[in-house]
């Protein structure tokens, strides 16, 4: 009896050593495919750092200004038969009297001819009438217009400021005004954040993007809202915003890569409109992995301790941070390498997805500058902005669970079956009742 319970404990403990030698060849692979495969998220459709900027075709660098056309010129038309209604009603009277119209001033063919002279005074009201209709209906399309070209809004905006400017000034007449202002009114600019003018001649122009998000970080940390130079360790203290980005211009440049840019300018004769494409947060996500492998491949290839500024350099997204006790769990694994670029996709992924959410917070933040809140036009692109950030982030939540989803399934199912066959021991009874140990021929 002893000597049978002896003869099966040794075949158990043969049997998990033949478990446990077997175990780590397909365990390793199907706990990268438990969580989720090689990369966490895919890199994205290009690996550019950055996009072209490019401008509209020279026709629609013209301002859309109505008042540009003729007044004068479309009533001689009118009158000497070429356009309008009157030379449909009174086509012959117009022909014969224009020799006596080039040649009598008004208040002499009113003596000689009144008839004729109220038929031309018609006609000029009635030239002067059909010309303010079509002026109006030029107005209108216009105004439609502006509210589907970006740089029509800013353009309404910064004659709007001519205006008050000249209002300001006082006893100008309001025609000579109305003149100037759809002459050149708009190349004085849009009043853009702390009050400097942007988008005119000669002046820089609108970025509505990086401009709103520069001046959002500003505002989080308490600064004036065009201030562009960089916050210091100490300024900066236990904020996230300036440990990510050390300066305004930074953080514009971040949100011009994930969501592009849109540069207007209002003076009349300037490139109006030059746009560049966003690359997404995918893109990032590539610049923080590589970034991350450069640091964990090494550790985990060496038996060197690492060191604090080493590890501190090795964080993710809310506050996560790689551990030493966790590079030597990894110089355990079988395949120490795959696991830390699994590691550094997955720490990439929670840099990116903070660093988003703390864009979106500056954007916000942004909107509220005093200049820009009272300027719908200038809000409308920031508000784009925003919802196409928050598109990245659902795209990359998305992205992450379905992945995770699609390479477990089958690969995990499969991985898990092949380890069964090949952990399973075979027994074979023995002639006394007991069990001897025996191997599959």
């Amino acid at each position: 009896m002893r000597r049978n319970t002896k003869r099966r404990l040794g075949v158990a403990a043969v049997a998990v050593l033949v478990c446990a030698a077997a175990l780590p060849a397909g365990a390793d692979e199907e706990l990268l495919y438990r969580l989720g495969g090689g990369e966490p998220i895919s890199l994205g459709p290009s690996a550019r750092a950055s996009t072209l900027r490019l401008g509209v075709s020279a026709e629609w660098n013209a301002n859309l200004v109505c008042g540009e056309f003729d007044i004068a010129h479309s009533i001689r038309n009118q009158l000497n038969g070429v356009t309008g209604a009157f030379q449909e009603v009174m086509g012959n009277v117009v022909q014969t009297a224009q020799g006596v119209v080039a040649s009598l001033p008004a208040l002499v063919i009113q003596r000689l001819n009144p008839g004729l002279y109220d038929l031309l005074q018609n006609g000029v009201l009635e030239a002067g009438q059909e010309f303010r209709v079509a002026k109006l209906r030029c107005d209108e399309i216009v105004d439609d217009m502006g509210d589907r070209l970006a740089h029509e809004g800013f353009s309404a905006v910064a004659k709007a400021d001519y205006w008050r400017r000249q209002i300001d000034v006082g006893g100008r007449d309001v025609v000579e005004v109305a003149e100037e202002a759809d002459a050149s009114g708009a190349d004085g600019g849009v009043p853009w954040i702390g009050g400097a003018a942007k988008g005119g001649d000669g002046q820089d122009p609108i970025e509505a993007v990086g401009d709103v998000a520069a001046a959002g970080y500003n505002l989080l940390l308490g600064r004036a809202a065009g201030d562009e130079s960089a916050v210091g360790p100490t300024a900066c203290g236990e904020s996230d915003i300036c440990r990510a980005w050390d300066d305004p211009d930074a953080m514009a440049a971040w949100m011009r890569k994930v969501v592009g840019e849109i540069e207007v300018r209002t003076c009349d004769g300037c490139r109006k409109v030059r746009s560049q494409a966003g690359l997404g947060l995918p893109s990032l996500y590539r610049r923080e992995r590589s970034e991350l492998q450069n640091l964990l491949r090494p550790l985990v290839q060496t038996e060197a301790v690492p060191g604090e500024a080493v590890l501190e350099g090795l964080t993710g997204g809310g506050g996560f941070r790689v551990t030493r006790r966790l590079i030597e769990a990894l110089r355990d694994e079988p395949r120490p390498t795959d696991m830390a670029d699994r590691l550094a996709g997955e720490l990439a992924v929670g840099r990116v997805l903070e660093q988003a959410a703390m864009a979106r917070r500056a954007m916000l933040a942004g909107m509220r500058e005093p200049h820009l809140a009272g300027n719908a036009a200038a809000l409308e692109q920031a508000e784009r902005a925003v919802a196409e950030l928050d598109r990245e982030i659902r795209q990359m939540e998305v992205e992450l669970r379905v992945k995770a989803v699609v390479a477990s399934n089958s690969s995990v199912a499969v991985l898990r079956r092949a380890g069964i066959r090949k952990r399973v021991p075979v027994f074979e009874a023995s002639p006394d009742g007991g069990l001897r140990e025996g191997a599959p021929q």
